[in-house]
């Protein structure tokens, strides 16, 4: 979890007036600027940005509707870099490197899971039994299916 903003921190302003219209990726970029920010907005930006085609209720969109400014709506630019240098060019490039590293993707949905389903924080005495469900479902290439049946029948779900 990324740590709160610093209090001094303008938050973004809406285009307004004359200005031209803007995408919501252009104002973070230039958010970004200030080392204060940039530490963690490297992180967590591009996760956000991969999904720039979908709108707030999941519809594709090729332009970011902007309201005020002049000017027509900017196209979407969904591309990006991982903290790891690998680029993306929208959600579906993004989709494939996060797919890349299947046993990570497990161990990531494996924690949300747990957290969710056993209503507390995870804790350092969790963790080898989370790894030993996600080797567990490893031949199976970590299938959805797989990883929540090995959780359910886990120690930790049956003892929480």
């Amino acid at each position: 979890t990324p740590a709160p903003p610093p209090p001094n921190i303008d938050p973004l302003e809406p285009v307004t007036g004359a200005q031209p219209k803007t995408t919501i990726r252009s104002k973070l970029e230039a958010h970004a600027t200030d080392p204060n920010c940039v530490s963690c907005h490297a992180k967590i930006d591009p996760l956000g940005l991969a999904f720039e085609n979908y709108d707030a209720i999941g519809r594709w969109r090729e332009t970011e509707r902007v309201i005020g400014g002049i000017g027509a709506n900017p196209l979407v630019d969904a591309s990006g870099q991982l903290p790891d240098g690998r680029t993306f060019g929208g959600a579906n490039d993004f989709k494939r490197l996060l797919a890349e590293d299947d046993a990570v993707l497990a161990r990531a949905f494996l924690e949300r899971l747990a957290t969710y389903a056993l209503r507390r924080t995870l804790t350092i005495d969790d963790k080898e039994e989370l790894e030993a469900i996600a080797l567990a479902t490893g031949e199976e290439q970590h299938g959805l299916r797989k990883l929540v049946e090995e959780f359910v029948l886990s120690d930790l779900f049956s003892r929480r």
